[in-house]
Formats: structure tokens, C-alpha cells, sequence
């Protein structure tokens, strides 16, 4: 288990230092990335944050995340958890307190500008790793 955690970890500082570069203008702005996975889950989850805690304007953000999920679906790939919770999505702050909108892939063009958003969350796991787990499971 000791190498299990090393390696999770390795991934995890590869995948925040591909964020880091690739929303370095986003960063430098005061948004938040933050990469998070719990023990058990088999993916990563990016986190991408405003300055504070309220909501910012997708047209803020869309510059940059547009691009940088394009490099990102590279060499990851969105992680689907059979339903139960969504790849990608949105949460925003309000007097309702804070609310969790699923993003699917085909809707980000979509967007309109004046959507608020206080996190963008992206669940990945890199494309190798999932081959690798589909080809142990065919050897049973």
C-alpha cells in the first residue's frame, strides 16, 4: 500500500503541476486550483475557484478553461461514477446557500457569459491508468 500512495501522490503533483501551467493567467487573476482526491475514489478531482468566496462570471473564466480542457482530455479522461455523481459541474454561491449544477461536456460551448460561477469541479483519471485496470480485469 506504501507504493500505492506514492504513486497516487506522484499523479497528483503531475496533475497540479498541469494545471498550474495551464491556468497560470487564471491563477494570477486570484482564482483558486486545487486538486483534491479522497482515499477510495478513483479519480482526481480539479477544483477551479474564485478569488473569494462568491461567484464569478463564466466569461471571467472561459478563456483559459476552454483551452486548457482541450490539453487536459489529452491524457485524461473525464471519470463517470455510473451516475451517481457528475463528471464536471458547476457550484455557485446565493442566498439559497450553494448549489450544484451537473456540466456535461457538450454544454460548456454553451454557456452563456453571465453564468455565475464560484468552482468549476472536474473529475479525471488519467487514459493509461484505466487501460491498465480494464486489462487486469480481462485477465480474470
Amino acid at each position: 500500500m506504501k507504493h500505492l500512495r506514492r504513486f497516487d501522490e506522484s499523479l497528483k503533483d503531475e496533475l497540479q503541476d498541469f494545471c498550474d501551467t495551464n491556468l497560470a493567467y487564471l491563477i494570477d487573476e486570484g482564482f483558486r486550483v486545487r486538486i483534491s482526491k479522497f482515499e477510495g475514489d478513483d479519480y482526481h478531482q480539479i477544483l477551479i475557484g474564485t478569488p473569494e468566496s462568491s461567484n464569478s462570471l463564466w466569461s471571467q473564466m472561459k478563456d483559459q478553461v476552454l483551452p486548457f480542457l482541450h490539453f487536459l482530455l489529452k491524457d485524461y479522461e473525464l471519470y463517470y461514477d455510473n451516475g451517481s455523481e457528475p463528471a464536471m459541474g458547476i457550484l455557485s454561491l446565493g442566498s439559497w446557500g450553494i448549489k450544484q449544477e451537473e456540466l456535461k461536456l457538450n454544454q460548456i460551448d454553451d454557456l452563456p457569459d453571465n453564468k455565475e460561477i464560484a468552482t468549476l469541479f472536474i473529475r479525471v483519471v488519467k487514459k493509461e491508468d484505466k487501460d491498465v485496470k480494464k486489462a487486469w480485469f480481462r485477465n480474470f
